[in-house]
């Protein structure tokens, strides 16, 4: 009972107390305001991405085809000829 009564007298205590008042809206806002600011630089860091995983697609996709005709002997023979004219 000794338990619920400091319950009581906690709860009575806090019913009195006054509510502190925070004001954030300024901080919100201007974190809302670098982020947007941030975004147009994170647009060009995407753009520049996307660009290079393209190009290094591309090299990837040549680079293997090279690499088998170096790894396999037997390409050589498959391949066709490719002649060079000096004249």
């Amino acid at each position: 009972m000794d338990t619920l009564r400091a319950f009581e007298k906690l709860a009575k205590q806090a019913q009195g107390e006054k509510v502190p008042s925070f004001d954030v809206t300024a901080k919100v806002l201007q974190r809302i305001r670098f982020e947007e600011a941030e975004s147009a630089g994170i647009v060009a860091f995407e753009l520049f991405a996307s660009i290079s995983a393209v190009a290094a697609s591309v090299v990837g996709y040549f680079s293997i085809g090279a690499l088998r005709s170096v790894t396999s002997p037997l390409m050589q023979f498959l391949t066709p000829l490719q002649e060079v004219r000096i004249w």
